[in-house]
């Protein structure tokens, strides 16, 4: 899976991709600014997430769109501490929501370790501009509920692809033919979404047999709901 990590300028995105990843990650800063892209790998249900964060300046509006391309989730990192940064929060938004409808989205809430800081509820209220985005407070300099981020942005991009996927169901293979049929479509079509789910690790899939089944972390995620 693909998840972009965006916001606004200083709020934190670079350390959290560092923490995910657990330091693995490739940089293009500048003056300790990033001008080019942050990338990390971390796993969540033994599902592979692939972390890519933007420059927060402004001027990187290009930089942006082309990170964005194929996003599956969203990551949208604020300083819970600085309600000043709101509005370059609101210019952020408006552009990735525009490049990525309808993709699901939380809201980090960074920078809780600091006496200042704005609660969840104030969040919300004061970035009344994503409503209905779930805010998640957190603190990269003390790893304050950052365990729980990416097991929540996977789970929402699980739920989002959810009326497809249980057409596989979780009790082992299916044919493609089968498949074909309980989505009502064709074989060339059921191909096109395999393709799709492989390539985020979301189905295994037997090309010779023409079977596949989903993985063991898709069926973890599904049965929970």
């Amino acid at each position: 899976m693909k998840v972009l990590v965006t916001g606004p300028h200083l709020s934190g995105k670079s350390m959290l991709i560092e923490h995910l990843a657990k330091g693995n990650v490739i940089n293009i800063q500048a003056n300790g600014t990033t001008v080019g892209l942050d990338h990390g790998v971390s796993n969540v249900f033994g599902i592979p997430i692939r972390l890519f964060g933007t420059p927060g300046l402004a001027r990187f509006k290009v930089l942006r769109r082309i990170i964005s391309e194929g996003a599956d989730g969203i990551l949208f990192v604020v300083d819970a501490s600085n309600p000043e940064g709101d509005a370059e929060a609101r210019y952020i938004w408006t552009e990735i929501s525009d490049l990525l409808p309808n993709v699901p989205c939380i809201v980090a809430a960074n920078k809780q370790d600091l006496r200042v800081s704005r609660t969840p509820e104030r969040i919300r209220h004061d970035l009344s501009f994503m409503v209905g985005v779930p805010v998640i407070p957190i603190s990269c300099k003390t790893d304050y509920n950052l365990e729980k981020l990416l097991p929540a942005m996977t789970m929402l991009i699980t739920y989002e692809w959810s009326p497809l996927l249980r057409a596989f169901g979780i009790k082992g293979q299916i044919t493609f033919s089968d498949l074909a049929t309980n989505l009502n479509t064709n074989e060339g079509k059921v191909r096109s979404y395999l393709r799709w789910f492989e390539l985020r690790k979301m189905v295994i899939v037997d090309w010779d047999k023409k079977t596949t089944q989903l993985a063991p972390g898709i069926i973890k995620i599904l049965t929970q709901q």
